[in-house]
This record gives structure tokens, sequence and C-alpha cells, in this order.
């Protein structure tokens, strides 16, 4: 087949952008901000930031007493049918019993597992409200539904008992339309577009930092809220949380529209599951006319699948380990997950972005001069990657972002505040960090194995989060191998790897370890997580962008589609 011939119109790209600036002559509606065509100021990332925390700050509270109230009820169903014992020790006494423990068990056990295929619903029902809706209104959707969510459970709790369990593990259902896997793929979307390209994998990077810190201070609260007020408090303050929260997000975040793809999905329900077509190969025409398909999105896929299968498990792990080897206690334990996602948090929020950043000046100068020898200055495509040292291909200018509608970037003066263009940035760094973070997970990972010493795992539990950013990583580099009316269904895509491995982790490593303890092995359970992560390594190894240009086939439409848009 032959390459299609250019089209000699100008194209419109993020990094092109052309737009004359302003004088005291020009009217005011046209100097008005647009949400869709606008470089959004600093401000606004920070508040998308403090969004993050609030949120997950709300969602964070009522985890710790929710299983303390399973206990409670079910404890109180138990002697509604039993014969009260004689006065003892107290109320934890009468509630230890192996029945009473395995009911409460089971009881959360199907919450749990309810909650995980509510999740993967509301991960598809918010993807299709984000083109339906608009980002804002889907975020303010999975936002405020589990408000509703927790008064209902506040019915519950309040009812207590069996019913009370009941009414709890019903309310469920509403995760469906808004809870934390949704709020988390919207916020995620609304992040992408109020930055630079270039910015988008470090923004991602600060907000699952951000999260992180939320849901560490929420789990906090939640412990002490209901030990001096009472147990019913936590669930009482949550609902206020995630009122204020949406009450927040209307009044302080954006509005961003995508008319062409909100007009779509309004007709047509079978964007719903667009999200899993993202991982079908794609046909793409080379410069030299022949069609071949790329299987970068599927690479890219599984490899962070094998990734968040080898590390989600971590700080269940480093628990049941510090306890079946070293006796550690609760507070022990408190202390050493603490540790963990405080060093997690930190190094996502504040070293993650400059590892991008730097990484990717370091790729540019290393590639200056080869670039300039073999792209041509009317050249415009995807920057070719290739995984093996000695074959990293030459630095193309970023991705244009052609039919972008979002964010095109103004190289002059807007709104009383002058931007420089964008920088050439080697974005393809960010599939590099995405493979080699899951190789020196394998390599920390794996000295757990060595551990003599309850102080080396203290360390351990500071040293294992310096491989973090795998997630974010991944997510910046599908929204660069997709255009941007696939952002929103690339990001989900990550995101229901994400869920489905975090699901896996926990039965597949629960088996594992459970193996190995029986035979005095337990550390090597450690071993098997490390082989995991480096086998994610060699999946994203073969994962790259198409080559420079490349031009995606569009068999419906019939002809091509020039490059890909992303950035």
């Amino acid at each position: 087949m032959a390459a299609e011939t250019p089209d000699p119109s100008p194209r419109k790209s993020s990094f092109a952008t052309t737009i004359s600036e302003p004088t005291e002559a020009t009217p005011l509606l046209e100097r008005k901000k647009s949400s869709i065509s606008i470089l959004w100021d600093q401000s606004t990332v920070y508040r998308v930031l403090l969004t993050a925390f609030l949120v997950s700050l709300s969602f964070g509270v009522t985890q710790v007493p929710l299983i303390y109230v399973f206990g409670v009820m079910t404890c109180d169903e138990y002697y509604r049918h039993h014969e009260l014992p004689p006065p003892g020790p107290g109320f934890d006494a009468r509630c230890q019993l192996p029945g009473i423990e395995a009911s409460t068990a089971r009881s959360v056990a199907i919450l749990g597992l309810s909650t995980t295929f509510f999740g993967v619903a509301n991960l598809f029902f918010t993807g299709w409200t984000m083109k339906a809706l608009g980002v804002k209104k889907a975020l303010q959707i999975t936002v405020l539904l589990p408000a509703v969510r927790l008064a209902i459970q506040n019915v519950g709790v309040e009812t207590g008992a069996g019913m009370g369990i009941l009414i709890v593990q019903l309310s469920q259902i509403i995760t469906i339309i808004g809870g934390p896997v949704g709020y988390i793929l919207a916020l995620n979307s609304l992040a992408t577009e109020v930055v630079e390209p270039a910015e988008r994998t470090a923004t991602l990077g600060r907000l699952s930092g951000c999260a992180m810190f939320g849901t560490s201070l929420g789990y906090l609260a939640g412990g002490l809220i209901g030990d001096y007020l009472g147990i019913i408090w936590p669930f009482r303050v949550t609902v206020v949380l995630f009122l204020l929260s949406g009450l927040y997000i209307q009044l302080c975040l954006p509005t961003i529209h995508n008319k062409q793809i909100e007009s779509k999905a309004a007709m047509s329900l079978s964007t719903f599951f667009d999200p899993i077509k993202m991982f079908a190969p794609e046909k793409w025409v080379l410069p030299n006319g022949k069609v071949k398909r790329e299987w970068g999105i599927l690479l890219l896929g599984i490899g962070t699948f094998l990734g968040v299968l080898a590390t989600s498990y971590i700080p269940v792990l480093l628990q049941m380990y510090s306890t079946d080897i070293f006796n550690f206690g609760t507070t022990e334990n408190g202390l050493l997950i603490s540790l963990n996602s405080l060093v997690r948090g930190l190094f996502l929020t504040l070293v993650f972005p400059i590892i991008i950043s730097s990484g990717r000046k370091w790729l540019d100068k290393r590639n200056e001069t080869s670039a300039q020898n073999q792209l041509s200055a009317s050249e415009i495509g995807i920057p070719s990657l290739h995984t093996e040292p000695a074959q990293i291909a030459t630095s193309a200018k970023p991705m244009p972002e052609a039919n972008e509608a979002t964010d095109p970037l103004n190289p002059g003066h807007h709104d009383n505040k002058t931007f420089s263009p964008a920088k050439p940035a080697s974005l393809h760094f960010d599939l590099l960090f995405t493979s080699y973070s899951l190789l020196l997970d394998g390599a920390l990972t794996a000295l757990a194995t060595l551990t003599t010493h309850p102080w080396q795992l203290y360390a351990l539990a500071v040293i294992l989060p310096l491989a973090s950013g795998t997630g974010p990583a991944a997510k910046g580099s599908i929204l660069q191998m997709c255009s941007p009316a696939q952002r929103q269904d690339a990001l989900a895509a990550i995101s229901l790897v994400e869920l489905v491995a975090r699901l896996a982790s926990t039965s597949v490593f629960g088996l594992v370890f459970a193996g190995f303890a029986e035979r005095g092995m337990a550390r090597w359970t450690f071993g098997v997580n490390a082989v995991v992560a480096v086998g994610g390594f060699g999946v994203l190894v073969g994962a790259r962008f198409p080559g420079v240009g490349s031009r995606r086939l569009v068999e419906e439409g019939g002809g091509e589609e020039e490059g890909v848009e992303g950035g």
C-alpha cells in the first residue's frame, strides 16, 4: 500500500499553534479564557492535586472502623441466637469465639469481593460518563454518590446485628456509579488536560502521591475518631467529607469538554467497553508504504499487569512476614506500613517528577547530534523507541496533536502571562522508566530474602518505594501511543489492568506465602515477587512506539490517519 500523500494544508499542533497576541483593541470576548483551548495556570494543577488528597482522605476514614463494625455486628447477631456468657473480662472476650471470627471473616470477604466487582463496573461506567457528560461532571458523580452510600451505611451501623451487615453490604451496589476506582480515573483524565503534554507523566505521579497521603491520613483519622467519639462517627464524618469534596470540585476545578467525544458517547453505548479495545493491535503504515501491526499498547498492558501483580502485595507481605518470622505486633506492623506508605508518597510527589524531567533531558542531550543528522526540519512523527542501549533511536520532535481540542499551547502572551513554546522532549523515556523501574523493583525485593533482623524490615520499608512510579509512567506512556480522542479510554485501560492485577495479587501471593510458610521458607515469597517483576521488565522490553513517520491505518473511513496525537 502506498503511503498517504501529505496534506498541503497546515496541520494544528499543540507544540506549534500560532495565536496572535491580544492588543488593547482586541475585543474582550475574544480574550476570554476557554476551558478547551488554554494552557491552565499552575494553580489549577495544585487544585487538582488537593482534590486527590481530599477525596482519598474521605474514602480512607471508614476503612479501619468498617472491619471493627463488622466484628461488633457479627457478635451481636451471634448472641441473638445464643445465650450470653456470664460476666467476664469484657466485650472483646465474649466476641473472641471461633464461630464469630469465622463469620466476621466471611462477611468482610463478601464485602471485599462485591467492592472489587462493582469497582470494575464503576471503571467502565465512569469512562462512559466522562464521554457523555464531561470529565468534571463524571468526577462529581463518582464523589457525591459515595456520600449516599455512606448515608445508607450509617443506617446499617445504627441498625446493627445481621440486618446491619446486610444493609452495609447491599449499599456497595452504589459503587457501580460512584467509587474510588472511577474517581481516580476521572481525576487522572482531568489532570492530563490541565498540563502541558510533556508534564502529564510527572503530574500523574504527583497525583498518586497526594492520593496516598490522603489515604494514610484517612486510616489514622478513622481510628482516632472511632476511639474518641464512638464507632458511628467515622461514618457520619465521611458523609460530610464527601459532600464538601463535591462542593470543592464544583467551585474550584475547571470544566473541560470535548464535543466530538461527548456527542459520540451520547448516541451509542458501544463506547462503554472502549477501554478493552485499546489493547487490540492496530495497523500502521510505515514510511516505505508497508503495513505493520503495532503491539506496543498490548505489551505495555501485560508488563504493567505483571508489575502491579508483583508490587501491590508487598505491604501485606511485609506484615505477614514480620508477624510470622519476627513476631511483630499491631504497633510494629502499623509503624512498618506507615513508614512504607510515607516514603512511597514522598517519592511519587517529589522525586518521581524530577527523575522523569532529568531523564528526558539526558536522553535529549544524548541523541541531539544524531537527531539533527537523521531528521529534516519538516519531518514530524513519533519518536521510535528501541530498548537496547545501542539501538536507542534518535530523538524526534514531540508528537503533534492534530485535531487537538483540549489544550493547544499558546507560545505568546496569554491572560497576562507569557509562556514559552514547549521544547522537544524525549517522551519515550517514560517507557524506558516503566520497564527499568520493574527491574530495579525486582532487585530490591530480592534483598528481602536476606533479612535476618527486625531492623532490616524497616530498612526495606524505606528502600522498596524507591522503585515506585511504574503505574504513572505506564499511564504517561500509553497517552503517547494513542490519539487525543482515546486518552480517557487509554487511562481506563491501564486502570483496569491495575485493578485486576491487585485482585489477582491477593489470591496468588496469598497461596504462595502459605505454601512457603508451611515449609518454613516464608522469605522466598519475596523471591517469587522479584521474579514476577523481572518478568514484567522482560515484556516491556518489547514495547515500543510506532516508528518515526508512521501513520495509523483507518480502515472504516478509508485511508490513513496522520501520526499519533498525544503527548
